[in-house]
């Protein structure tokens, strides 16, 4: 595994099992789909509504 995929994985193994489940859930739904893009667009749009910068919360798979 490269740099990337170790410290994902990392953060991965931390999760609490339902988190992981939802996780491997929402990864499984966008390698079974056609629709990939409309899943992506939809993830990251959830994601643009996170504050990571100002809300203090720490990254669970790096630690920053």
């Amino acid at each position: 595994m490269n740099e990337d995929v170790t410290v994902i994985f990392h953060g991965f193994l931390g999760l609490p099992n339902l988190e992981k489940l939802k996780l491997v859930e929402a990864i499984n739904e966008y390698f079974d789909s056609m629709e990939r893009e409309a899943i992506r667009a939809r993830h990251d749009a959830e994601f643009a509504k996170l504050d990571l910068l100002n809300s203090g919360k720490v990254c669970k798979c790096c630690g920053r």
